[in-house]
């Protein structure tokens, strides 16, 4: 998780989540489907609530044939195959805007009133929190 966007999840292989797609959905019938879900999950090694969610419906649906279950796991690692976008935190980026006005804001007032060594400070801590907050978004929006 970055600070201003949230990443989609370790992407698993096509034919790994068809291969556990079809193997949940021949031991369909278990008692605690949610269980056996998260167990297989961390046999996976990977944090996925919609790999999860798929594999706890396959647990519980029972396919007709073989070939119907192949059917079903493809069509279910097709779907988990595109990748939901990263989600933007409006709220964290309107909170370092706020803070980077503010402080240049007092930077403004504090010049005004003439106090020249609190108005070089606030300044410098603005101009601190723009590059901060500049260099992070470009770097996470990079890793996207």
């Amino acid at each position: 998780m970055g600070l201003f966007f949230e990443h989609p999840t370790q992407q698993v292989p096509t034919d790994v989540v068809s291969s556990e797609i079809r193997r949940a959905l021949l031991d369909s019938g278990v008692s605690d489907a949610a269980a056996a879900a998260a167990q297989r999950m961390g046999l996976l090694g990977v944090h996925d609530p919609r790999l999860e969610s798929a594999i706890t419906s396959a647990l519980q649906i029972s396919p007709s044939s073989e070939a119907d279950a192949d059917d079903q796991a493809r069509a279910v690692a097709a779907t988990l195959a595109t990748q939901p976008p990263a989600q933007f935190f409006w709220g964290r980026a309107t909170l370092s805007v706020v803070l980077f006005v503010g402080l240049a804001a007092m930077g403004f007032w504090s010049d005004a009133t003439h106090h020249p060594t609190s108005a070089t400070a606030f300044f410098g801590f603005a101009g601190a929190v723009f590059g901060i907050v500049t260099a992070l978004l470009s770097a996470e929006k990079a890793r996207s």
